[in-house]
């Protein structure tokens, strides 16, 4: 392997990619990001990027962010195979003339679901993984394993099992991994998707570190507020092609409403103005007569083992959106699935819905949830099918008003394993919607979305509550709670002597969007 003596960390130069699955959709694994025709990811893509520098890469969901990242980092060609055409040059060497164990060694990866990039079982285990592949030896391994684990302040969870970790808490972990090895190049997918504002803000002085020690970095971002001072430069991207490459310090200064036109997020930051008092949790209150109410529940992993949710009382009224906030690892997911009926609370606990006492399979036949890893409920062979999947009752015309509302339509009849990521996860809303529940929870359901898609999401789960529903939606995302949100809900971690505490506001009216559109009639009875 050579290199040639470059100040680029990543040179490309006339950069197109068709997926060679793009012509049968339906037999293909991977996202095509919705590039100028059906087929291309990538069409004439000019990059140009200085070491030590950070580069921000966004544009609406679809615009080809992952693919370009993928070229970068080998998996196309080397994995994601298709009709690959131009150069690409990564730390001076040619991409497509190195194997994927060459590359490897001169980047860490970061995907936009981190499940998918590991090997191990346990934290400790998956941050040495890449460096005992790569025979370092034993004692450049815990070095280079306590560094990471440090940087991204996981040393607390070395010796957690993965499969028991949350979104945020994976996610974080991820970024440890990617820059165990000795790259200084770091390529991140969303990096920011799953995160609470606080460790949004570690990520950010992480980076800000490893740019400041000499790393480059690439990150794929709908979010954007975090890395204003931090990239140096911005390159937006739209059908495959790049239509904007500026400095970071012009991005930042462009007007918001331009910004907001093309697609892209805002720049404010998260703020909690709209609290307007803190409302009373009492464990002998009687139910709610319409909405869901939890009265002593606790959940724990296994017969006998330590609670992770004990919980005195918490009320979801129907006809309202709560919003249910907390640091990463606190448990919101846990009882998310708890409260649909997907995992069993203990003994005593108590889950009423309209004032009605409710055991777990019971709760499964009026829920609906969107879970964060939207690709574990992905079932049908097209888009269209699986919107139909969601209700008995959901006729073509239901079905193809959600796939426009959610911007579907082009993609009706393609796999849903070809979709990308935000594409992904619009259509499992859309499928959650079609389900006509009494009762929808939604985990982080505006992650991989840009502007204009959040906005239509917000827009539907305002009009399910508008129609009677209870709506919770667990978010991190500002734009989406100031659109969505009736009442606040912040859940705290569990502790011996308190349990968990959740603390709920009620919220100053949402001002934007109201519902609108066309909803579809509903099929459920209304008490």
């Amino acid at each position: 392997m050579t290199h040639s003596t470059t100040t680029s960390a990543l040179r490309v130069e006339d950069l197109s990619f068709t997926y060679e699955a793009a012509a049968h959709p339906a037999t293909g694994p991977e996202p095509q990001d919705g590039a100028s025709s059906p087929a291309q990811a990538l069409s004439g893509v000019d990059l140009d990027l200085p070491r030590g520098s950070l580069t921000l890469v966004t544009g609406a969901s679809g615009c080809g962010k992952s693919t370009l990242l993928k070229t970068l980092n080998g998996l196309v060609p080397h994995l994601w195979g298709g009709d690959l055409s131009g150069r690409v040059e990564v730390q001076g060497a040619l991409a497509t003339a190195l194997s994927p164990a060459e590359l490897g060694r001169l980047s860490g990866s970061v995907f936009q679901n981190p499940r998918t990039q590991f090997f191990t079982t346990t934290v400790l285990q998956e941050l040495a993984f890449a460096s005992e592949n790569a025979g370092e030896p034993r004692p450049v391994i815990a070095e280079q394993v306590s560094r990471a684990a440090t940087l991204f302040g996981i040393t607390g969870l070395l010796g957690h099992r993965l499969d028991a970790l949350s979104g945020g808490q994976l996610q974080r972990v991820a970024c440890a991994v990617a820059t165990t090895g000795n790259g200084n190049l770091l390529l991140l997918d969303e990096p920011s998707s799953n995160l609470s504002p606080e460790a949004i803000d570690d990520v950010a002085r992480v980076l800000g570190d490893l740019k400041g020690a000499g790393w480059s970095v690439v990150v794929a971002e709908h979010r954007l507020h975090f890395l204003a001072g931090l990239a140096d430069r911005v390159v937006v991207m739209d059908g495959g092609r790049v239509t904007r490459d500026c400095t970071g310090a012009e991005f930042f200064a462009t007007p918001e409403d331009q910004r907001l036109a093309a697609g892209l997020r805002s720049l404010r930051r998260p703020g909690g103005t709209r609290r307007l008092r803190l409302l009373p949790a009492d464990p002998a209150a009687p139910p709610l007569d319409h909405g869901i109410s939890v009265r002593g529940l606790r959940f724990s992993y296994g017969r006998g083992g330590t609670p992770v949710l004990e919980l005195p009382a918490l009320d979801l009224p129907a006809g309202e959106v709560t919003v249910l906030t907390g640091d990463n690892g606190v448990g919101k997911s846990t009882l998310a699935r708890v409260l649909v009926g997907l995992a069993g609370a203990a003994r005593g606990s108590r889950i009423t819905i309209d004032g009605k006492a409710m055991g777990a399979r019971a709760r499964t036949t009026c829920s609906a949830l969107v879970m964060q890893d939207v690709n574990r409920q992905l079932f049908a062979a097209s888009a269209r099918q699986e919107v139909a999947l969601g209700s008995v009752e959901c006729g073509e015309a239901d079905v193809d008003e959600l796939l426009e509302s959610f911007g579907l339509s082009e993609m009706a009849d393609r796999h849903p394993m070809s979709l990308s990521g935000g594409q992904k996860q619009r259509l499992v809303v859309a499928a959650a919607v079609a389900s006509d529940a009494s009762f929808y929870v939604f985990d982080e359901p505006t992650s991989g979305v840009d502007h204009r898609h959040l906005r239509a999401i917000a827009a539907r789960l305002r009009t399910l509550a508008s129609q009677g529903s209870t709506v919770l939606v667990i978010s991190h995302d500002p734009e989406l709670i100031e659109a969505v949100a009736d009442r606040e809900c912040h859940l705290q971690s569990w502790t011996p002597e308190l349990g968990n505490r959740a603390r709920t506001w009620q919220l100053a009216p949402p001002t934007d969007p109201e519902p609108s559109g066309s909803p579809r009639p509903s099929h459920r009875t209304q008490g």
